[in-house]
């Protein structure tokens, strides 16, 4: 039997952890979340299709960063 996995819900999870830092690998976002890297890896995919986090290669680490940490104030 298959289970289940709703990752916008991971996803929201994920997004609360990465917004609270300047970035994290994936490998290091799944462990915090206790779930598989590919399950993590989806949900950074989400969170990227929705312009929310910067995805990057840096060797053999995929770092994962928010994007607009600061916001811009007009006025």
């Amino acid at each position: 039997m298959m289970n289940e996995i709703n990752i916008r819900h991971t996803s929201e999870k994920a997004w609360h952890i990465i917004s609270d830092g300047e970035h994290i690998s994936l490998s290091e976002l799944a462990t915090r979340l206790n779930i598989r890297i590919e399950i993590a890896a989806l949900a950074a995919g989400w969170l990227a299709a929705e312009d929310k986090i910067y995805i990057r290669e840096i060797g053999t680490v995929i770092e994962l960063s928010p994007k607009n940490r600061h916001p811009i104030y007009f006025g």
